[in-house]
């Protein structure tokens, strides 16, 4: 029986080392960080500075069931924000909240879809 060359081992050790290495890229991968930005305003329209601005992170129903992480930021005086999140959770869900001192509270589920800028309108308590 005929013995494999060096030429030919290396070239075997090559490909599995390629090939070892194709697997750890596409399992390695994981989500890819969502961001959110846009702006918050009354429902006349105009900026509304200091609202609160979450973005609550879920687990799709496989992983760590219950688990909620969140990231927020506060707008400036001009009504803007901006959000970026990296989730490790494989297939996580996102819900955009807003909240300020005389204003309704606002949610949006699905944030992820979101295309920027997101206008966030919010509404007084008292109209």
């Amino acid at each position: 029986m005929k013995r494999p060359g060096l030429r030919t081992l290396a070239l075997f050790a090559v490909a599995l080392a390629l090939a070892g290495g194709a697997v750890w890229f596409v399992r390695g991968r994981g989500p890819r960080p969502v961001r959110i930005s846009g702006k918050t305003v009354a429902s006349d329209g105009r900026p509304l500075s200091g609202v609160e601005v979450t973005l609550e992170v879920a687990p799709d129903d496989t992983e760590e069931e219950g688990a909620v992480e969140r990231a927020g930021t506060v707008s400036d005086e001009n009504g803007d924000f901006s959000i970026e999140y990296q989730s490790h959770w494989k297939a996580p869900s996102y819900r955009l909240a807003a909240a300020k001192a005389g204003y309704r509270e606002l949610s949006v589920g699905s944030a992820e879809t979101l295309k920027p800028p997101v206008m966030l309108r919010l509404a007084p308590v008292n109209p």
